[in-house]
Order: C-alpha cells, then structure tokens, then sequence
C-alpha cells in the first residue's frame, strides 16, 4: 500500500456483481464519484472530536460515552482515524436491546470496548475504500467491521456489520473521517463454535464437528499468561526504526480459526443428508490416502476418516477472505500488498487441523478469479467460497464453500507434483491471529517492526542471543510478499516448518542479499547444508554470477546463465513478485541481483510430517528469511521462472 487509503474494488464476489447489474447506474456512481444516497463527501474544519462536540442535539450520549472513557481527548488530537458514529436514538436503541436504560448501567470496561468498536486507528477509509466483507483493517477493539450493500429509495446504501446503515458518509476532518451510523456497532462476543452452531444452514456440519470432539479444539480466544516483556516495551516499542518505520512489541498474543463448511444444501446435492451419509463420504476419500487407518471407528481418534474430514475444513488462523491469497485486480491484494505480478498465477499454501497436510488456495488469471481451493488441473474441480463468506466471531471467522473439500488422492498427487512456496509469514498463525502479518503501512510509517519475546512464536526457538523481529510488508521490500522475517545479533535459531508430503525435493531458501546481513551456517533437519551462506553477497559477485536477462545478446532470456548459477547453488528470484516502491531495488525478483535463492539439496522426506530449518550465525549481522520452497525432483525441467 503506497499511502494511507486503501483501494480496494467496489465489488468482490459474484453476488456483488448481480447488485452492479441490477443497479449499474447507482453502482458505478458509487465506485466513481461516491454518491452514495446524496449523503457523501462534505468538509469540515473539525477534528473528530470537536465534530461531535459541536453536535449535541445528535450526539449528547456518544459525548458522554467519549468522555467518559477518556477516549474525546484521543479524537481530538493528532492522528488518522476513521469513526462511526451512531446517534443518540441508536445509543437508546442498544440500550434497551442490553436490558439498560442508560450508560451509566455499563462496566467501564464494557464502556471502552463499545467506543473502541467503531474507531479503526491509523487510517481514513472512506466509501471509496469499502468493499463487500470485512474491511481489511480491524478496529481499536481488534475486530473486522463487515460491510454489505443494500438498495432503497435513496439509492444504494452502505450497511455494516449486518444492521447499521451508514446514513451519511465522508465527513472529512482534520484527523480523519466520519462516517455517521443509524445503529451501534456490537461485534458478536460469540465464540466459533457457538456461532457456526447458531446457524441451522450448516447443521450437519456443526453435528460432525461435535460428535468427533474437535469443537473443543477452536476453544481458546486469548493467552492471558502473556505479558510483554517490560525490557523490550523499553527498549523498542513506539520508537521509529532506521528506515522510517514503528517498531511494535505484541500487547496481546490471541488464538483464531478459520471454519470452510458446506452448508446442508451442498451436502443434499451430493447426496448426504445424516451424519451415517457423512461418515460414509469421509471414508471413501480418506481410507484411499490412509488406508492402514482404515478400520478405525473411533470418530474422536484424529486418524479416523470422519476426523480426518472436518478437521480439513479447520485452520487454527482467523483468516478472512481478503487474505487467503492475493487479489487479482490492480487496487489492492494479500496482507496490503501489491507486489505480486499479475501476469502470473499465484499459490498460498495452509496447514489444517488435519494432521500433517496442507490446503492450496490459488489464483486464476484468466477468469480472474482468487479464492480458488485445492483446484484439479487436470479435471477443473475446485472449491471456491459462495456469497456467505467473512461471518465473524470473537475467535475466528466462518466461511461457507460452494463443493465438498477433502485432502482426495487426487489432490495429493497434484500437490505432489509442483513447487511448493510458503512464505516464512505462514509458518506462524500469531502473525494472522494477532493483525501483525495483515497489518499496513500509513502516511507517517511505512511499515510495522514487531519485535516478539522468546516464545511468543510457538514455532520458532531461539537463543538468548537472537533478537526474533517481523517487518510486515513494505513497498520498498523485494520480497516475495513484501514481508520477512528479520533476525540480529549472534542468532542462532530453529523453526518448525508446516507438515510437507512426502517426496524427494529439492529445497530452496529465498532471501535478499544487503551489506548488512553477514553470514549463517543453514540446517534441514539437523544437518548443514553446505558451508555457511555469506548474505552479503549480492547477486552480481562472481561467486553467484548473476547476470540480468536480456543482457547478453547470446542469453536473451537469462537460461543460460540460470544454469550457471544453479551449478552455484544459487536461483535468482521469481519474476511473479516485484518491488512496488522503487527507492532502492526496482523490477521483479527475477530482473535484479538482490532477490536471490539458495539451493539447500536434495532431501527425501520419508513422509508427511514438519520439519526443522535452523539457522546459526557464523559471522555477526542481520538475517532476513523470505519464502521456503520445495520442488520434487520430476517437476525440475518443467518448472517455469516465477
């Protein structure tokens, strides 16, 4: 994201697209001029805060809930902040809908929770920026506001979180933006498990999903043993970091899930309507992958075939559907980032609650086309979410999917045919849990610098020497989605990779080379993987031999020099990403010498399980992690530069 608005398309699924039909002349002055319902685009010369003020007759008991909560002074002062703000009849409203007459019936924590769920801090995000689902930033209280649309007789209306329409929008003030709302803004305090069992469209879902036990594995919502380390707040956090960005040490160190479920419908046309047709479906996909499990019965034991089936359709990530993979049209895409080349299909790779495999979620250029799941290539079946989608929960979120998923035999063959590249940011579901991998840059910052205590990311161990920080993404980054990992000191650490399947690999390392980096000595699995790696080296050394394609007239496509190179150990980058900001690198990974990968060897992963890539400083300086990959042997000659 270049600047402090995000754009983001109008529409953003099929059933968008039957409004833009049938209300194209509203719709389209919506997306252009912002004409919403005459009701958008005035000034004022206002901070937030005294906007209110000046409005008592509306707004009496919002003023009284701002200062009560001390939260008046904060929207009067400097900074960027986008507020709903509802009045005093929808104030009375939520009142009696809580059984209270009036606030001071509230706890003072309740008090501060309501004002926080309509102020999303650091950004103006006005009805230019809306899109169908939840916004891509979350609020002061860490939740997603989810916007809809609807027609009445003022035209086209913006609706959030199901209820509140926005009456009049585009309020522009000094900090900020208002956008003024007919009904109090009450995210649901349900729980996962309770919110997919309150919806009787997936009933057959939510009944399997109790019978195996597994409603009690997407329990937890926050781990309140957690503390952030008072030496490091200290030392790092709210200071600005050498290259114009925050640092950031994690307040909070939540948990989240992520639900894909068929509704009853969709098991109906397949001909499953009870939980013995389920059982029965499950056994038929998964005694053809695990066929020593085959007998048995036990729905609780996590290697049975009914287990096995709805523990597929869990992530322990809260992943809304803005961020399963990176969007397809030119305005915005994965985690705030653009940096993808459209030209190209792009794949994001999840570990399930099943033990030890993995979902694919993929784009389709052709048919632009995103969100697409673990797509057949040979047959076209895939599974892609319905209009249902983004329904939030205080731990995670649910999405209803339009066919039956499943880790089939014949997904596992396609899986196990290409490369596979997982960005460091999708080992650690902390990063997506806790709005550090999806957070953005602003207007004053233009990335975020999370500094995390030892231990806050459950896979990674590190040494007492081993400062463990994550630069979410950044325009200026040549990285394979803007973001890394970033490592200083003496480090010497180890992650735990997601489960990968069995099969001979070549396994690769993506990194990007600066003066800064010094040297590491890389492990798999316990083993070295040669001598150390010298990060300092860009690309152009005659130890890598890089040389830019198209710059030999003899090598017009760069091939020959590809081959040079890997009998160096070394890859250049994928041409399918870019740096976005030109103010240090330029073009893709492939057409500069400072986006580099490492081949680590050939490995035989007996079978699917994680793994252990570690890593130990052989000479001071910073270490920078970007992507893994993993490529079996076969698909080598045909895999292609991106």
């Amino acid at each position: 994201m270049k600047n402090i608005k995000q754009k983001y398309m109008c529409s953003h699924k099929s059933v968008w697209l039957a409004v833009v039909m049938s209300l194209s002349v509203l719709f389209y002055t919506a997306c252009d001029s912002d004409d919403v319902g005459d009701n958008y685009y005035t000034f004022t010369g206002d901070t937030v805060g005294s906007y209110i003020e000046k409005n008592p007759d509306e707004y009496s008991e919002l003023i009284q809930l701002l200062d009560q909560t001390n939260v008046m002074g904060l929207l009067k002062g400097y900074g960027m902040y986008t507020c709903f703000i509802p009045d005093n009849d929808a104030m009375a409203r939520f009142y009696e809908s809580k059984g209270r007459s009036s606030l001071n019936e509230f706890p003072a924590d309740t008090l501060k929770k309501i004002v926080y769920d309509h102020i999303i801090k650091g950004y103006v995000i006005e009805s230019e920026d809306f899109i169908s689902g939840f916004l891509p930033n979350v609020t002061m209280s860490g939740r997603f506001l989810k916007m809809s649309y609807e027609s009445n007789e003022n035209g086209l209306s913006y609706v959030v979180n199901t209820n509140s329409v926005i009456s009049s929008g585009d309020i522009s003030v000094h900090n900020g933006v208002i956008h003024k709302i007919t009904e109090v803004l009450a995210p649901t305090e349900n729980t996962i498990v309770e919110a997919i069992a309150a919806n009787e469209k997936f009933s057959l879902f939510y009944e399997a999903l109790a019978m195996t036990g597994l409603d009690q594995e997407l329990s937890l919502v926050e781990d309140k043993d957690y503390v952030p380390d008072p030496v490091m707040v200290g030392l790092y956090d709210g200071l600005v970091n050498n290259i114009g960005g925050y640092n950031i040490v994690p307040k909070t160190r939540k948990y989240g899930y992520t639900a894909l479920m068929e509704s009853d419908a969709t098991y109906a046309a397949n001909g499953i309507t009870t939980i013995d047709e389920l059982k029965q479906y499950a056994k038929q996909v998964y005694d053809m992958v695990y066929p020593e499990d085959a007998g048995i019965t036990d729905v609780t034991n996590r290697k049975n075939s009914l287990n096995r089936f709805v523990a597929y359709h869990l992530v322990n990530k809260k992943i809304p559907s803005l961020y399963f993979i990176e969007k397809y049209d030119n305005t915005g895409s994965e985690y705030g980032t653009t940096h993808s080349v459209k030209t190209y299909d792009m794949y994001e790779y999840i570990e399930t609650m099943c033990p030890n495999t993995l979902m694919e979620v993929r784009t389709i250029r052709t048919s632009n086309e995103y969100n697409v799941f673990n797509m057949i290539t040979g047959t076209g079946e895939a599974v892609r979410l319905t209009e249902d989608y983004d329904n939030d929960a205080i731990n995670g979120v649910y999405h209803e999917i339009d066919n039956i998923l499943a880790y089939k035999k014949e997904f596992v063959g396609e899986l196990t045919s290409k490369r596979i590249r997982m960005d460091v940011a999708s080992f650690f579901p902390e990063l997506a849990n806790n709005n550090i991998r999806i957070g953005h840059a602003t207007s004053e910052y233009p990335n975020q610098l999370f500094f995390f205590p030892h231990g806050y990311l459950e896979r990674l161990t590190a040494s007492q020497t081993t400062t463990v920080m994550y630069f979410n993404s950044d325009d200026r980054f040549k990285d394979y989605q803007g973001d890394e990992m970033f490592l200083n000191g003496m480090y010497d650490f180890e992650v735990v990779t997601p489960a990968i399947p069995a099969g001979t690999y070549e396994i690769r390392f993506g990194y990007q080379p600066t003066g800064n980096r010094g040297a590491a000595q890389l492990y798999w699995d316990g083993q070295p993987t040669g001598i150390p790696l010298d990060l300092t080296l860009r690309g152009s050394d005659p130890k890598i031999g890089y040389e830019e394609p198209g710059s030999r007239e003899s090598d017009p496509f760069g091939y020959e020099n590809d081959k040079m190179m890997r009998n160096r150990g070394y890859m250049k980058g994928g041409a399918s990403y870019k740096v976005i900001n030109e103010a240090w690198y330029s073009a893709t990974g492939r057409n500069q010498g400072n986006a580099l990968r490492k081949i680590l060897g050939i490995f035989t992963l007996n079978k699917d399980t994680t793994h252990v890539f570690g890593v130990r400083a052989a000479r001071s300086g910073e270490f920078m992690f970007d992507f893994l990959e993993f490529v079996p042997i076969e698909a080598l000659e045909k895999e292609g530069v991106d």
